[in-house]
């Protein structure tokens, strides 16, 4: 701060400039003049004149409060604080007078007064007149010193025509030449010529059109954008007001404007403005006026400006009613860029881009949040300026600008979860839709890029391939996305074994078909509902989730189910109703060092998931690339671009001629299994002939190689039923505590056993052991009893027999193990064991 401040009464100061409405807690309140401010919201300390707005944003101290509000350089601004602390400024700064002007613009002095410009304190005065010669407006030009504006309006100035006192003659004429500002109406009016001044390239009003009736109208360019805006806001006036005239508009080649002209060589003027208008082109005025403007060059959209409003690189402003001024509303340059609907749930949203530390930003807003003052403000927490003040008059700007380019704005489709979009797929084959993510999920979104290339990528990968189990990993995050189309239920593929065997880094060759592989693998260190919307985030991709052994089984065995479902839970939203839900069809691959399952997972487990016990790699020189891989994320979207040209129902057709070809060699699996690994051979199969370039026969026999060493390590339908192995469980029970059931001196009892070889258990007893081993009592018995295990009829409701034991009736379970071994000696052909 200067160091003069704690001389200055700042209470005395501010209530000089402003209207100074109270002064608490050390600071002084006032209404701010910088944008159109009815609840006071500048604030300025007491001790030290640093004010900030909490309207319009801006902030400063003393020094850059004098230069915004009076227009004056940087020196003039410390002259006058000095002044306020006592101190003489030892120099004054050089004012601007009439003959700096004259001398600059090479115009006589004598013409230049008769126009009623005269000298001020610091700059010249330029009067506006009416038609009648009535002073309504001044405008003061100060000279060109570095720093501060040129022009500043006297207080109370309403914005005008320049040169309104002269309609007269420009009638007479019959045409009039509408240029940008004071200089170049005294330059045309020097030589004659009929000119009225606009004073700004945007600030064109409506009402003016009737001061041009009747006239032909020659609208001077000038070069770069301003030149542009200022010719389409003239068009769009004339056309708003049904102009008729004929409107033309005029260029200079080697000079700016008319008094850059006129000061090469005043003598040949008439000349060469004489020639300027004999090459005067003819517009279209309402095709001018739909054209979109380039004000902000390096601006994503380029849009036209709304009337009473304007946008720049400095932000947006309102144009001041009475006084026709522009006012700063927000320092942030925001625009509206295109509308979007959501293809899942048909809201409608906008596309945003805003200007923040010299860089565009794009972001998606809920048109409910962007078109309402209470909620707008949540873009605060992106870096636009907006607060409880100027919100209102943000939206009105943004309405405006929306209603004045409705015809420019397009409208595109927006998802917000990756995969098939009807024939359009997200990442690789998409035309215009627009992702719309949360920025929680933007990491993930940005995980999906290419690095390196398609070339570099297959030659790391090709040699892994000969490894089965690598490879299937591989081709299934080929195939995720063909499960929509087969009509195919989500499954899981588990790697699992000892640490240090490459199951991480084949995970991570797996992703990179897609993208960054460190970006899109998950943990099973997470919650379910994270688990959840990323898979329905990802969709129609695989999801990768690492390190199983930080998880319990009954999280994994409620995991596996939630995500075998394919849609998320229904759940409340806050605001009432129900929170959209989502849907994904997909592969989820998964590693650990324990197995997926455990052997009381139910058979639903068993069926969903494919658990592959082993190495990926033959060589840990090869893992050890999988882990430095710096080309990825090309080959999934050129797969995917194969399948976009391919027929759905060949696809379909390859699928079952793999699922008939394993099903044939392996009789005795899962259906569901079969059918797994089938579709993964199809994309084994496709990806080798697409990408790999393998011979589409010897491919489709590669691929079935593998998926006959992926079956083989797969248990067959015995090996998966929980009831099965609930029963296994109770025979080895049975038999290792056999004097429990036969030693009547062995306590405690189990039961007993008869002649037959039947053993009768306390359901007691039985219940206790089963739900030990995690087993669900009831679901293990009314197994068992369908199956004729029990002793009693499948068609009844009960699991128990009453039996005498010793001269008490009670309830067993009646086990007919004998049976049941008998079963299994035909299934599986297991020898006798003699004790």
């Amino acid at each position: 701060m200067l160091d003069y401040a704690s001389r200055i009464d700042w209470i005395g100061f501010y209530k000089k400039h402003l209207n100074v409405t109270r002064v608490q807690n050390g600071e002084i309140i006032a209404l701010c003049p910088f944008h159109n401010d009815n609840n006071p919201s500048f604030h300025a300390k007491k001790e030290n004149g640093v004010w900030n707005c909490f309207g319009c944003g801006e902030s400063g101290n003393a020094q850059t409060f004098l230069e915004k509000l009076l227009g004056v350089s940087n020196k003039e601004a410390i002259t006058i604080l000095k002044g306020e602390a006592g101190i003489k400024s030892e120099t004054r700064p050089r004012k601007y007078t009439i003959d700096d002007y004259a001398a600059a613009k090479r115009l006589p002095v004598d013409f230049l007064k008769n126009l009623g410009i005269k000298n001020g304190k610091t700059g010249i005065i330029i009067p506006y007149m009416d038609e009648s010669g009535a002073k309504i407006s001044s405008r003061q030009r100060y000279g060109d010193t570095g720093s501060g504006p040129r022009f500043t309006w006297a207080r109370g100035s309403k914005v005008s025509l320049y040169g309104l006192w002269r309609l007269p003659q420009i009638r007479k004429a019959g045409y009039v030449i509408l240029v940008e500002g004071e200089s170049d109406s005294h330059t045309l009016w020097y030589h004659e010529y009929p000119a009225l001044g606009v004073p700004g390239a945007s600030v064109f009003q409506l009402v003016w059109v009737e001061f041009l009736r009747g006239l032909t109208i020659y609208i001077f360019q000038e070069p770069g954008v301003s030149g542009k805006t200022f010719v389409r806001r003239v068009s769009e006036a004339l056309t708003n007001n049904k102009f008729e005239g004929d409107v033309y508009t005029l260029h200079l080649i080697d000079a700016k404007d008319p008094s850059e002209l006129h000061c090469k060589d005043p003598g040949k003027f008439k000349e060469h403005w004489q020639a300027v208008l004999d090459i005067a082109e003819k517009i279209d005025i309402d095709k001018m006026a739909k054209k979109a403007e380039n004000v902000i060059p390096d601006a994503p959209v380029q849009l036209r400006q709304p009337p009473e409003w304007r946008f720049s690189v400095d932000g947006i402003f309102a144009i001041n009613e009475k006084t026709g001024l522009p006012y700063c509303v927000c320092r942030t340059p925001i625009l509206l860029s295109r509308r979007l609907k959501s293809l899942e749930t048909g809201q409608e949203k906008v596309e945003v881009c805003y200007r923040r530390d010299g860089e565009w930003h794009t972001v998606v807003v809920n048109r409910s949040t962007l078109f309402q003052a209470r909620t707008i403000t949540q873009l605060a927490d992106l870096g636009v300026t907006v607060t409880s003040e100027n919100a209102k008059m943000l939206v009105r700007f943004l309405q405006a600008l929306e209603a004045e380019n409705i015809d420019i704005l397009g409208r595109a489709d927006c998802v917000s979860q990756l995969g098939w979009h009807g024939n359009q797929f997200i990442p690789g084959y998409s035309e215009d839709l627009v992702i719309d993510v949360d920025p929680s999920t933007k990491n993930w979104l940005e995980a999906y890029h290419q690095e390196g290339t398609l070339e570099a990528w297959l030659e790391t990968i090709t040699p892994c391939r000969e490894n089965s189990l690598f490879r299937f990993i591989l081709s299934a995050a080929f195939a995720a996305p063909l499960l929509r189309i087969v009509g195919h239920r989500i499954f899981i593929i588990h790697n699992w074994g000892d640490t240090r065997s490459g199951k991480t880094a084949a995970l991570k060759a797996a992703l990179s078909v897609w993208g960054d592989p460190e970006g899109l693998m998950a943990s099973f260190y997470a919650t379910k509902v994270g688990l959840e919307r990323l898979a329905g985030f990802f969709r129609d991709l695989p999801l990768g989730i690492d390190e199983r052994q930080v998880a319990n089984s009954d999280f994994t065995d409620n995991l596996i189910y939630m995500l075998s479902l394919g849609s998320s839970k229904v759940r409340g939203a806050k605001s009432g109703g129900l929170q959209s839900s989502q849907a994904w069809q997909t592969i989820i691959l998964t590693t650990g060092e324990q197995p997926l399952s455990s052997t009381n997972s139910y058979s639903g487990v068993y069926t969903r998931t494919l658990e592959l016990y082993g190495a990926p790699f033959d060589d840990e020189a090869m893992a050890r690339k999988m882990h430095e891989l710096i080309s990825y994320g090309h080959a999934g979207p050129e797969f995917i671009r194969h399948i976009a040209k391919q027929k759905k129902s060949d696809i379909k057709v390859l699928h079952a001629l793999f699922a008939n070809d394993i099903g044939k060699e392996y009789k005795n699996h899962l259906s569901s299994h079969i059918s797994s690994v089938a579709i993964v051979a199809t994309a084994d199969c496709l990806a080798s002939d697409w990408l790999f370039g393998i011979d589409s026969d010897v491919a489709y026999q590669e691929a079935l190689k593998m998926a006959y060493d992926v079956m083989q390590s797969l248990e067959d339908a015995k090996e998966a039923d929980l009831v099965e192995r609930a029963y296994e469980f109770i025979q080895g029970w049975v038999l290792s505590n056999n004097e429990q059931f036969t030693n009547n001196f062995r306590t405690p009892r189990y039961g007993y056993t008869d002649t037959v070889g039947r053993y009768y258990v306390f359901p007691q007893i039985l219940k206790e052991a089963l739900e030990r081993e995690g087993f669900s009592y009831r679901q293990v018995m009314s197994g068992l009893r369908n199956r004729g295990l029990l002793g009693v009829e499948p068609s009844e409701k009960r699991f128990t027999v009453t039996k005498r034991f010793g001269d008490v009736l009670a309830k067993f379970v009646q086990i007919e193990l004998d049976r049941g071994v008998e079963q299994i000696e035909l299934d599986r052909g297991v020898e006798d064991i003699e004790f």
